[in-house]
């Protein structure tokens, strides 16, 4: 993890700023350490240069990080028993049970999901369609909200002066990192984290993009929580570029909810349904109901 990135980030709890503490790597690269909320005693790790940030009912196991490191922990005041007191924001079981269960199907399927030709067909379709919506933007940095294994992460990266990539599963970043390592102008941040709990800091891009991921966020709630996240961390004159699933024409035929094999969720959205839940964070500015006939894309702005 570079430091540069740490400017960027915030505990997923609470929104508290964090400190960078680095017991393995140099002073341009931490591969191994902790993100520490020094007010709660909270941390994060980081393993292998990926920080992994989830809220504490999301958490997964860190018994083997801790065994190793737990000498240098110790003297920071890392919380390495147990979470605070007033831990996690509320959320209902079943949502972070869904958000959980997709997890573990992203990490299994990631290298499936980088061999899928239809995606890769897809791309011609997509690639110059975001290319000319985001344009290039060198002053401000770019946030990928759902970077997987890196369909569109080097793109992405040619538009701007800097990107953060953030995605729930972490073998999907390692397929990303690999893909696009020493390849890319504009440096490239990876973020372990979940996009309906963004450990980022507010008004901190020009541009977000979220492509191909909105629809697989398993219910309205925590879209709309995704999208408040994604509203927050922009500029107040920033753009969210944002496409999904349509529904309409032929994609009548393949049904308006399920689950992909894996148990990956879907939902597939009615212009109107999309509008309807983007406008509740923002001014849509531009709409395209018909992105290669399976999506829709739109550009929009945080509402004043």
């Amino acid at each position: 993890m570079s430091p540069q990135l740490l400017p960027y980030l915030a505990d997923p709890n609470d929104g508290l700023p964090l400190e960078l503490h680095s017991f393995e790597g140099n002073a341009r690269d931490t591969r191994e350490g902790v993100l520490l909320n020094p007010h709660t005693g909270r941390w994060y790790p980081i393993r292998d240069g990926i920080p992994t940030l989830f809220i504490d009912a999301l958490r997964e196991g860190d018994a083997p990080f801790v065994a190793r490191y737990r000498e240098a922990m110790t003297p920071l005041g890392c919380n390495i028993e147990a979470a605070p007191a007033d831990s996690s924001p509320t959320q209902a079981a079943d949502e972070l049970a869904r958000i959980e269960s997709e997890r573990r199907a992203r990490d299994e399927q990631a290298e499936q999901y980088d061999r899928m030709i239809s995606l890769k067909v897809y791309e011609y379709i997509e690639t110059p369609t975001y290319r000319k919506a985001l344009g290039e933007d060198f002053t401000t940095p770019l946030l990928e909200a759902g970077c997987g294994t890196g369909r569109f992460t080097g793109l992405f990266a040619e538009l701007s002066k800097e990107l953060v990539a953030v995605d729930m599963s972490r073998d999907s970043i390692l397929r990303n990192r690999v893909r696009h390592a020493g390849k890319t102008a504009a440096p490239v941040h990876y973020v372990h984290a979940d996009l309906t709990h963004l450990p980022l800091k507010s008004d901190s891009f020009g541009r977000t993009a979220h492509c191909g991921v909105y629809e697989h966020i398993p219910s309205r709630e925590l879209r709309q929580q995704f999208l408040a996240h994604a509203c927050r961390t922009l500029h107040s004159n920033g753009t969210l570029l944002l496409s999904a699933y349509r529904y309409g024409g032929i994609t009548r035929f393949f049904g308006k909810e399920g689950e992909h094999d894996g148990g990956i969720p879907f939902t597939r959205f009615t212009e109107e349904e999309l509008r309807d839940e983007v406008e509740t964070d923002f001014e849509i500015e531009y709409f395209r109901p018909n992105l290669g006939i399976y999506m829709s894309m739109l550009l929009a702005r945080p509402k004043a």
